[in-house]
């Protein structure tokens, strides 16, 4: 996607721009950085200025923990104006849905919502109609749920992934009564049901080849609540009413029936009236719901370890010239030995640590296995050195062979050899390098470690110095060449989603 602006640019004064991260009908969405420091968002608006702007003056002084804040409203030196709001990082609802196919989990859905609802509740109460609620302008950063696009630019698509703009709103979240002009909040009301149905079955209520299909289905079709759990198809159908008389009054009445669904029964006690049954607890969501990370399948874990072990070569060979250009090495074969060492040492940790990604634990089997995997990059390392297991064997009468003696030399080198990877592999927790919800991108702890029993062991068996520079520049590249996700915040500062 091409933007009118290049990364480095300052159209704007006081700031200046790194990347494009969106556009739309009304224009580019850019990552910038104030002179102070400061990370935003720039909204440079280029069409359907009137509305967009006179949406803008209206939410500059809105503040919500679960809204994106706007704060203000620029023009540059061409007369271009600019809206200088939060930037969020995080993914919005729309790419999560994408993941999850077949929805999300009806606990996850409920704790989207009502942050959904906190927000639209907000605006409500401060004279705002959204008119745009879709999962697109809805994001998840760092354990809180924020809604953006309020009060801004309308467009209406026929196809949930294009921007074929023709109206206010966007067709799959439209409700009957925007047709006529007239409407108010019981319009966001009507796309907070669709969003809902959405979430918890993983497609919207109303599709078509067209929007005037989408649009008819909207005005006379009934929407298809069998898909849903049962206790959510009363609270669904109330907010997917074609009357807006008939659907919640409010974006809190419709938030407090959503949060009733799943609530433990309250026991009845007819033979003791006084004493009231004390009002059910929510059931706790799991912390790693609240994060929405991706569920990586099978053959995504693959494709993952196909391209680390592939960018694993390539860091090998980057980090083995630039080892012999700092140590003005000229020997051909200790660069080849060290970069075929590093590339083995990378690959024996990233295959077994890609099926333990995500799984906690420190068990003699990991050690076990990370060991046995040693042993092989040890046999690899002999191998590149030219000893083999015919070196091992003294030929006694034509034909038959027998084991030399543990002193001779060849023996000495595969016993250490073989020892020397086994320990080292042993000793480290390898797999946690490449764990993808590792605590940081990159640390230098790991390279610290694998240095220490790297050359360590140096002073015992008497080996090559590529051997332990293999370990230590592997420690780098597995941490470069592996996916990482930042792990969420501690609960205490998480998001409190309960609707008050």
């Amino acid at each position: 996607m091409k933007f009118f602006y290049g990364s480095g640019q300052r159209p704007l004064d006081g700031y200046t721009l790194k990347r494009g991260v969106g556009r739309g009908g009304f224009g580019e969405v850019y990552y910038a950085v104030s002179d102070g420091g400061k990370e935003v968002a720039l909204k440079l608006v280029r069409s359907n200025l009137d509305v967009e702007l006179r949406g803008v003056a209206q939410c500059l002084n809105l503040k919500h923990p679960n809204l994106v804040n706007l704060y203000d409203l620029r023009s540059d030196a061409q007369g271009d104006r600019w809206v200088v709001m939060e930037y969020v990082a995080g993914e919005p609802l729309s790419t999560v849905l994408a993941r999850h196919p077949q929805g999300l989990a009806p606990e996850l859905a409920q704790q989207w919502f009502l942050a959904l609802a906190r927000a639209m509740a907000y605006l409500h109460d401060h004279g705002i109609v959204h008119r745009d609620l879709k999962p697109g302008n809805i994001f998840l950063e760092n354990g809180t749920v924020k809604v953006g696009d309020y009060g801004l630019s309308k467009f209406m698509s026929s196809s949930q992934a294009t921007a074929q703009t023709q109206s206010v709103g966007t067709v799959h979240y439209m409700a009957p009564e925007i047709s006529t002009g007239n409407y108010n909040k019981q319009i966001d009301i009507y796309a907070a049901g669709i969003i809902l149905y959405e979430m918890l079955t993983g497609r919207v209520p109303f599709e078509g080849e067209s929007a005037g299909e989408i649009l008819m289905k909207h005005l006379t079709s009934p929407p298809d609540l069998s898909k849903l759990p049962a206790a959510y198809i009363p609270v669904v159908g109330k907010a997917l009413a074609k009357n807006p008389l008939h659907r919640f009054a409010s974006m809190g009445e419709m938030a407090k029936a959503v949060e009733a669904v799943g609530h433990e029964q309250r026991v009845s006690e007819p033979a003791r009236p006084a004493k009231p049954v004390p009002p059910p607890k929510p059931r706790p969501v799991p912390n790693e719901m609240l994060t929405a990370l991706p569920a990586v399948t099978f053959r995504g874990q693959a494709a993952e370890l196909c391209g680390s072990m592939a960018l694993a070569v390539v860091f090998a060979g980057l980090a083995s010239m630039i080892l012999a250009a700092l140590g003005q090495v000229s020997d051909l074969t200790q660069i080849g030995l060290g970069f075929f060492l590093t590339v083995a040492t990378c690959w024996a940790i990233l295959i077994p640590a890609k099926f333990w990604s995500g799984q906690r634990g420190d068990s003699w089997g990991r050690r076990l296995t990370m060991m046995g995997f040693g042993l092989l990059v040890g046999c690899l390392s002999l191998w590149l050195e030219g000893v083999t297991p015919r070196d091992l064997l003294k030929e006694v009468s034509p034909g038959k062979y027998q084991v030399q003696g543990i002193a001779t030399g060849d023996f000495a080198t595969v016993a250490g050899c073989l020892s020397y990877f086994g320990l080292t592999f042993f000793a480290l927790r390898w797999w946690r390098i490449a764990d993808r919800r590792r605590g940081h991108r990159f640390s230098l702890a790991p390279i610290l470690a694998a240095g220490f029993w790297g050359f360590v062991p140096l002073l015992v068996w008497s080996h090559q110095l590529p051997e332990a520079i293999a370990l230590v520049v592997a420690a780098a590249v597995v941490q470069i060449v592996s996916p990482w996700e930042q792990p969420p915040p501690p609960l205490a500062r998480r998001m409190r989603l309960r609707y008050a």
